[in-house]
């Protein structure tokens, strides 16, 4: 805790320690820091702390604070990353070492149910990601597990998403009871606290109001225009449907989230909605997505991106907004910004663009006030130069292509005569012709498959050009490029209208140009030779270091603090990084910082930034009210969740009307594939009072009885087995090994009941269509039994009806089942590469144990030739297998 400079850090740290409980923070305020800390607390060997919910990349940043903080010394060996790579034995030894283990839920479950760690030795877990632990996931079946084993041990769980538990009916309230915790410690921004730590060593801040031109105002009202258009055609469009429309807004269609809405309202009545409603979801994230291009894109490739929509454009099933005029204004004035028609014109220098063609390339806005800010900068560190000459200069954008755009655009030299983003807009025009005519190519020669014919009409004198594929003979190049009406204009947009103009720029490209230029409308200049390795790689100077960056979202801050910028320019708006500097001064108050914050004024972007600020305020505000609101089960309540609804599950009515318990009754029991922990199933069935046996099996996916074996299979996974003939191979095997084998299809909970639509079922059998496919299924194995499932909690009952007046499975046996000698099993050994072992053609269940006792890894078995493949898998399988490791992927 030594280590947190600020004061709510260091409260928000002492609260969590003194009691359990789930710490809400706002984005940018140092979470990471924050549970960082309590790895430094807990990094002995005295203690045995498991991290979970974490990915990879979180953990080695966790890993690289710990070994880097002064304040730890030797603790940071005693932070491990367990996954599947490790073996049962290294597992057992790394929580023997003790200290904080990040584990893979999966593997951490496994280990749970076979006792395989000392559950009653564990100092605590802490939770990451809080946000994302529902009723399903395996994280809290973690939680459940270390409960029922350990009643002291403590939970600490971290978020930085407020809105995740202001979304929904006592979100808060339901997640505090999987965690197992009563109180929640809320950290908004304005908390008094945080403000007087942040506000004490503010930077100094300058905000760049730049307005967007108009031809860019005209866009942003035509694309807005168009999804109020969308969101009144969808209201109308789902009246039959019983939904709530009353989230279908302008404002919320802006955010992404927007798509979690409308589908969550959608998905399960999806098979009743009609292909029109479908589209117009679709076509709201379209333009939500133009929305952001506009101000992203330059002119030139906002443009071709519209054309490209244009092009792919299908007429029978197009988009409802291509057909209202707010669009054909979208379109129009989009192609405006890049060029104009005007007779007679032609560019004196440079030959390359089109007679009656005039280049407008309108410029980013962004990007003249971005080259005014640099030379501020280079004024100001000329002037008054950093003491220590670190006068790094962070240009912070919103995604990577941005980052490419402006690393193109400071490439550019300046020039007198004009700004620096010129040349770069006649170089992007220049591919953006030529990618226009590779467009008439690729409609000749793959579309059409016809020899490329190029023509272009004259509106003066009538005259045209044509020429075979070959293009037009030497002496007509004169005649092209001094002709009439080459470009003409187009009133309303239309596929007919791309083509006729894409018809007439190959037509003078191929009759100016000698040899054809790269197909590619965005180019990179290629490297020149290199001569000398240390002329071009080496230690930059700080002092003329210019850093271009895309946001990360927390990880930010660890930039911030590894280049230690004098100047920050925030190209794009973001709250998180905001409070990411924030953080960055005040814990460094005497450095020199100043930041440059733009923003288009009036626009959407501007609305986007402002709408996640309030968004983000009124889930704090709607948290506080819940805080003061909810009820929570006090004492051991919540401790005897389980074993009550185990004992419920134990009152027979038939006894004593249900006054008395059939205490003499076992718990069922359920043989459970290691691989199906990838699922909610598990949890749930265990949630229920069933025992799990978690195991390696080679027959099915849960063994019931000694005569049921159940291969559970979602839509999405029925299809590929389907495809790929696993199926057949996994019902065989459960044919020849069950007496009862069950194949169990499963629906998502809340999407819609129905494994095609009544207008696809066709009269006779077809081998292309599922329900055909499984037909033929049955009536090769007449003895499989299909049961349809609607969710993953009907399946609990269904299992439940299964089981009654069945014997109990024999884990071991179920283990030895399939397999041809009795080889101990290991449950949890490398499941990663059995996995791909298994999902590779010719490898089946009744081989892959083979492959593995000879083969070493995958990497030798892509090796083998196809003789010693034939000797360890036989002639058919092996010749399977060797095919597909050898097929070229350019064929």
């Amino acid at each position: 805790m030594s280590t947190l400079p600020l004061a709510f850090q260091k409260e928000i740290v002492a609260e969590l320690v003194a009691e359990d409980g789930l710490l809400v923070m706002a984005k940018g305020l140092g979470l990471r820091n924050i549970l960082g800390a309590f790895l430094q607390i807990y990094s002995q060997p005295q203690n045995l702390v498991l991290l979970i919910n974490t990915n990879a990349e979180e953990e080695a940043t966790l890993r690289d604070d710990l070994l880097h903080s002064p304040s730890v010394g030797q603790g940071g060996a005693y932070f491990r990353s367990i996954t599947s790579e490790q073996s049962l034995a290294e597992r057992s030894e790394l929580y023997r070492f003790g200290g904080v283990m990040a584990i893979t839920s999966r593997i951490l479950v496994m280990d749970l149910l076979t006792s395989r760690i000392p559950v009653h030795l564990v100092t605590g877990i802490l939770v990451a990601n809080a946000h994302r632990v529902s009723a399903t996931s395996t994280e809290a079946f973690i939680l459940r597990l270390f409960r029922q084993g350990n009643s002291e041990g403590f939970i600490k769980a971290f978020s930085d998403q407020p809105e995740a538990f202001s979304v929904g009916f006592a979100t808060l309230e339901k997640t505090l009871k999987l965690l197992y915790l009563r109180k929640v410690n809320l950290w908004p921004r304005f908390h008094v606290t945080v403000t007087e730590s942040l506000e004490s060593h503010a930077a100094d801040v300058i905000e760049i109001r730049q307005p967007m031109t108009k031809s860019m105002k005209t866009i942003q009202a035509a694309i807005i225009d168009c999804m109020d258009a969308c969101l009144q055609e969808l209201r109308r469009s789902s009246s039959a449907i019983e939904i709530d429309v009353d989230d279908f807004t302008v404002e919320k269609a802006l955010f992404k989230s927007f798509d979690v809405i409308i589908r969550r309202q959608l998905d399960p009545v999806w098979h009743r909605v009609s292909a029109k409603t479908k589209q117009l979801v679709g076509d709201l994230k379209t333009l939500r997505n133009l929305l952001g291009y506009l101000v992203s894109y330059d002119s030139v490739n906002f443009n071709l991106y519209l054309e490209t929509m244009l092009a792919t454009h299908n007429p029978n099933h197009g988009s409802y907004w291509l057909l209202t005029d707010a669009a054909d204004k979208i379109f129009s004035t989009a192609k405006s910004r890049v060029f104009l028609h005007q007779a007679g014109y032609q560019d004196p220098d440079d030959p390359h663009i089109l007679p009656n063609m005039r280049p407008i390339l309108e410029e980013l806005p962004k990007w003249n006030v971005l080259s005014d800010i640099m030379d501020e900068v280079e004024l100001e560190m000329h002037h008054a130069p950093h003491p220590q000459g670190l006068d790094t200069v962070l240009i912070m954008v919103q995604d990577q292509r941005t980052c490419t755009q402006l690393k193109r655009y400071f490439a550019t030299a300046k020039t007198a005569n004009s700004t620096r983003g010129k040349p770069l807009m006649k170089d992007l025009l220049h591919g953006y012709l030529r990618w226009k005519s590779n467009m008439k190519h690729f409609k000749d020669n793959v579309v059409n498959k016809t020899p490329a014919t190029f023509s272009a009409q004259s509106s003066s004198s009538g005259a045209s050009t044509s020429g075979s594929s070959r293009g037009p003979p030497a002496n007509k190049r004169r005649r092209v490029r001094g002709g009439g009406n080459m470009l003409a204009p187009v009133a309303r947009h239309s596929a007919t209208a791309f083509e006729k103009e894409a018809e007439v720029i190959a037509t003078f490209i191929h009759a100016t140009q000698d040899e054809p230029e790269s197909a590619a409308y965005v180019h990179d200049h290629e490297l020149e030779e290199v001569d000398d390795f240390t002329d071009y790689f080496g230690l930059v100077d700080p002092s003329s270091l210019v850093v271009v960056h895309s946001y990360a979202g927390e990880s930010d801050s660890r930039l911030l603090e590894s280049i230690k910028p004098r100047f920050i320019i925030m190209y794009d708006p973001d709250a998180t990084f905001v409070r990411c500097i924030e953080v960055y001064k005040a814990c460094n108050p005497g450095k020199q910082v100043r930041v440059y914050f733009t923003v288009y004024d009036n626009s959407v972007e501007e609305q986007l930034y402002l709408s996640s600020l309030r968004r983000e305020k009124d889930a704090f505000t709607k948290l506080i009210r819940d805080k003061s609101n909810m009820v929570l089960p006090i004492g051991d309540m919540q401790q005897k969740q389980v074993q009550d609804q185990s004992l419920l599950r134990n009152i027979h009515t038939r006894i004593a009307g249900g006054g008395k318990t059939g205490e003499d009754r076992p718990l069922p029991r359920i043989v459970v594939d290691s691989r199906e922990f990838r699922s909610s199933l598990p949890s749930i069935l265990h949630s229920q009072g069933m025992i799990l046996d978690p195991c390696t099996i080679t027959v099915g996916d849960y063994v019931l009885s000694p005569n049921i074996c159940v291969e559970r299979k979602s839509i999405s996974d029925l299809i590929s087995s389907f495809a790929s003939g696993r199926l057949y191979t996994q019902v065989e095997a459960m044919t020849v090994h069950y007496d009862r084998p069950v194949l169990l299809i499963e629906f998502d909970q809340d999407k819609s009941f129905s494994l095609q639509d009544k207008s696809e079922i066709r009269a006779d059998i077809s081998v292309t269509e599922l329900s055909s496919k499984l037909v033929l299924l049955t009536i090769a194995f007449p003895t499989l039994r299909l049961i349809w499932s609607s969710s993953v909690h009907a399946t609990v009952e269904i299992f439940e009806d299964l089981k009654r007046s069945e014997d109990e499975p024999d884990a071991a046996k179920a283990q030895t089942v399939g397999v041809d000698t009795e080889q101990e099993i290991e449950s949890a050994f490398n499941l990663t590469p059995q996995d791909m072992l298994r999902s590779l053609p010719g490898i089946t269940s009744k081989n892959y144990k083979h492959v593995m006792n000879n083969v070493e890894n995958i990497r030798e078995l892509a090796d083998m030739d196809l003789t010693r493949l034939a000797g360890l898998l036989g002639e058919g399988p092996a010749q399977t297998l060797w095919s597909f490791l050898n097929k070229d992927s350019r064929l």
